[in-house]
């Protein structure tokens, strides 16, 4: 068994799922966090990146690495 901390491509959309089962259509859940039911649905069906605001009213916290910085030769 491999272990990882970070979620796939597919768990991320099972939790998504599971919080648009929360709510009577998807046009609701899309009021809630403020964007159009098309934009949702754009983003359930892999049209379009989840945004930081779906992802967090669905529990999954994004985590983006700080950046890194080298020297460039010849500068």
């Amino acid at each position: 068994m491999i272990r990882r901390n970070s979620l796939t491509q597919g768990e991320v959309l099972g939790f998504v799922r599971r919080w648009l089962d929360t709510f009577r259509s998807e046009a609701e859940a899309a009021r809630v966090v403020g964007m159009t039911r098309q934009s949702l649905n754009e983003m359930t069906n892999g049209d379009r990146p989840f945004t930081d605001k779906v992802l967090k009213a669905a529990g999954v916290k994004v985590v983006r690495p700080a950046p890194e910085y080298y020297p460039v030769e010849g500068a």
